[in-house]
């Protein structure tokens, strides 16, 4: 017979090893970074960790973890319905069902990124602006499209000739 695969003899294990764990082996097996995982089930990389280390309190209760474990299984190309039963079967109700309001964790915007993303340069973007002014500004001098009189500068004037 052949040689099993990874996920297959991960797969058998499974009913013992609880679900963060097992979706971590399964993710390492099979040679994604958290990085890339987020990028493509668009989770945050917070949540997907908060998963993979069962810190149950850092995630949303009900419904939004069991459709991050069900988008993380099926990216690892794992039986979803399967991993849904052990995380039914192997954790609180919290995790299951909403139970109200002191269960529900806020999460801050920097939780919520997809992916990390450099950070935006705003000054760069003014600085192109501002270089690509002055020089319509030179060339509309040289052309003689400002009048003589917005020429307040002797040096502006001299510009022109």
């Amino acid at each position: 017979m052949g040689t099993r695969t990874d996920q297959e003899q991960m797969t058998e294990n499974s009913p013992e090893m609880s679900v963060g764990p097992y979706l971590k082996q399964l993710r390492q097996a099979q040679g994604y970074t958290i990085e890339q995982v987020s990028m493509r089930i668009k989770y945050s990389v917070v949540q997907i960790e908060a998963l993979e280390q069962e810190r149950w309190d850092n995630l949303p209760t009900g419904a939004p973890v069991r459709w991050l474990v069900r988008s993380y299984a099926r990216f690892l190309k794992v039986n979803d319905e399967a991993i849904q039963s052990i995380l039914d079967t192997t954790f609180p109700d919290s995790v299951r069902a909403d139970l109200g309001e002191e269960h529900k964790v806020q999460w801050e915007a920097e939780d919520m990124a997809l992916y990390a993303e450099p950070r935006q340069r705003a000054w760069v973007w003014w600085l192109i602006i501002i270089v690509l002014l002055v020089v319509v500004l030179f060339y509309a001098i040289d052309r003689g499209w400002i009048p003589e009189s917005w020429l307040i500068f002797d040096w502006l004037k001299a510009l022109r000739q």
